[in-house]
């Protein structure tokens, strides 16, 4: 929506590499902002089991669900973000 891509453009017909640095990197983040709100699915409509957080590592920000679509539909994020999170894993 907003004019932006679907997510499901995004996803990968199976595992990629990186992957797993990738959702640890996510997952790490600092927790900048706690949502009051359920995480859910976009697309199944399921209650994702965990509560929603904004996260950051200094640069980017994102919501914690993020490694949930990484982990579960092979959601590969933009190169440029891509690029920086591994950059940032050998630090």
């Amino acid at each position: 929506g907003r004019g932006y891509p679907s997510m499901r453009d995004c996803f990968e017909a199976g595992e990629y590499t990186n992957k797993e640095k990738i959702i640890h990197s996510l997952r790490t983040g600092k927790i900048d902002m706690v949502s009051m709100a359920r995480a859910i699915d976009v697309l199944t409509g399921e209650l994702i089991p965990w509560e929603k957080l904004g996260m950051s590592d200094g640069k980017y920000m994102w919501w914690n669900t993020l490694a949930y679509y990484v982990e579960k539909y092979n959601l590969r994020l933009p190169e440029a973000f891509e690029k920086h999170i591994l950059e940032k894993t050998r630090e």
